[in-house]
């Protein structure tokens, strides 16, 4: 596997374990998927580059609403606020680069740059999640203080929910985005 970011998906912390609960190994699955993305970014063709930031602009609306309206919530009661207020604070920089990147056409002279930053906030972000914040998460569903296996199955109903969204509508709906008391604040 090439490129800069895909060869981590089967490294460490980011590989899909057997023993995932449900909801670490979809995220994971996305993960993954994100990584081979901006992979592919890098050597794009303006046309081609185009297409593969659409579809990582909608996958990325997709999964972090997803994390926000049921995993961040049940997270931050048993592993705590500030790893959860972390990640949706990174949110809220990659939600600004995609609404930037979704009213452009790609002939821009930072198309190309925008899409490289996203890239790189994104996967500094999904890879604290997989080293970090799914860790903790693992831990609490181990102790019994959390049934990652049940959130794994309303992530999934969820995600399905938005993207059929999208296929009618072509964009999604109402969702209920997370702030960070720091977001809040600025």
């Amino acid at each position: 596997m090439s490129g800069k970011y895909a060869p981590r998906n089967h490294r460490g912390h980011h590989r899909i374990g057997r023993d995932d609960p449900r909801a670490i190994a979809l995220l994971k699955e996305e993960h993954h998927k994100f990584r081979q993305l901006f992979d592919r970014t890098a050597a794009a063709s303006a046309d081609a580059l185009v297409e593969i930031a659409r579809e990582l602009c909608m996958r990325l609306t997709v999964h972090m609403t997803i994390e926000e309206e049921i995993l961040y919530p049940a997270l931050k009661p048993v592993i705590g606020a500030e790893e959860v207020d972390e990640g949706i604070v990174e949110h809220q920089s990659a939600k600004r680069i995609i609404a930037e990147l979704e009213q452009l056409d790609g002939d821009e002279e930072l198309f190309r740059s925008k899409v490289h930053v996203l890239g790189e906030e994104t996967v500094h972000h999904i890879d604290e999640e997989d080293e970090e914040l799914f860790e903790h998460g693992r831990r609490a569903h181990v102790d019994g203080r959390l049934d990652l296996d049940a959130i794994g199955d309303r992530l999934r109903a969820r995600q399905a929910e938005l993207y059929d969204e999208i296929a009618r509508d072509g964009e999604l709906g109402e969702t209920h985005e997370a702030i960070a008391d720091e977001v809040e604040r600025i």
